[in-house]
């Protein structure tokens, strides 16, 4: 409404609007456009009468349920008013973290696929580490340009677990790179590689190993809290894994990508 109604200048407040206004309004709109109704439920809807966002807001949230189901009835709920979905204020954290993206131009040696993985891996451990987790176990894949009918095809995954839990860099790298050179096959022209994260748990409240005696755990926590630091307050990548070195020929093209207007005050634009 805000952006297809002049009269509300970009900005639709439902909750200061008087009822007569509301029901009417809400009346000249089709049941679809309602978010969570998708193409069939609302052939559905047409076919018991209930045509417009205001007939669904009217019917019995009880009706909905027994024909669509609870989550049908809690947006019936939601177009009434009542709040059935709580805002996260925090996100929970994730239970899995991939870092993936296809490569700017196809690529063919193995030392290119890896530097690509390398990097892939410092974002998801860097995610990792934000989080206070740590993961179980590695898993790597690539992929040629599917898009590219002349070319051979090829496509693998390989999953690596790990002896315990970890977000140090050095050990997930070794991991996911070892497991790279196990699906690798050469004459093919990858288009695409990534990493996922598994198995993920608190850092905190981790299972210790019968031989352990903590002392490599907090050294690998030194290591990675000084490589994280030295990255803030230098830049991403200033300090990273030799693995990932090397031309970068692999990397994502950015030609066409929108400025960051709202986040670096070097691409605002200006006024002339």
């Amino acid at each position: 409404m805000a952006k297809k109604r002049p009269e509300f200048n970009g900005v639709a407040d439902l909750t200061v609007m008087p009822a007569g206004e509301l029901s009417e309004l809400l009346s000249s709109i089709d049941v679809g456009e309602v978010w969570g109704v998708g193409r069939r439920t609302a052939a559905r809807l047409h076919s018991m009468g209930i045509d417009t966002v205001q007939a669904l807001r009217a019917v019995s949230p009880k009706v909905i349920r027994e024909q669509f189901g609870v989550v049908m009835e809690r947006t019936c709920n939601e177009l009434r008013g009542v709040s059935c979905i709580e805002l996260e204020e925090v996100a929970p954290p994730k239970q899995q973290i991939i870092s993936s993206r296809s490569f700017g131009s196809t690529v063919m040696t193995l030392r290119e696929v890896e530097e690509s993985v390398s990097m892939f891996l410092a974002r998801a451990s860097e995610k990792l580490r934000g989080q206070h987790s740590k993961c179980g176990a590695v898993q790597v894949f690539v992929m040629t340009d599917r898009f590219a009918e002349h070319d051979p095809q090829y496509s693998n995954a390989f999953t690596v677990p790990l002896p315990e839990p970890s977000d140090d860099l050095r050990i997930l790298a070794r991991a996911a790179l070892w497991g790279l050179k196990r699906i690798f096959r050469a004459g093919y022209r990858y288009k695409k590689a990534g990493v996922v994260l598994m198995d993920i748990s608190d850092g905190q409240t981790l299972q210790a190993t019968l031989f352990d005696t903590g002392m490599h755990q907090a050294r690998s926590a030194d290591v990675m809290t000084a490589l994280d630091g030295l990255n803030l307050r230098y830049g991403r990548d200033t300090v990273r894994l030799a693995s990932a070195a090397g031309s970068g020929r692999w990397a994502a093209r950015f030609d066409r990508k929108t400025p960051n207007y709202t986040t670096d005050w070097g691409e605002l634009p200006i006024a002339r």
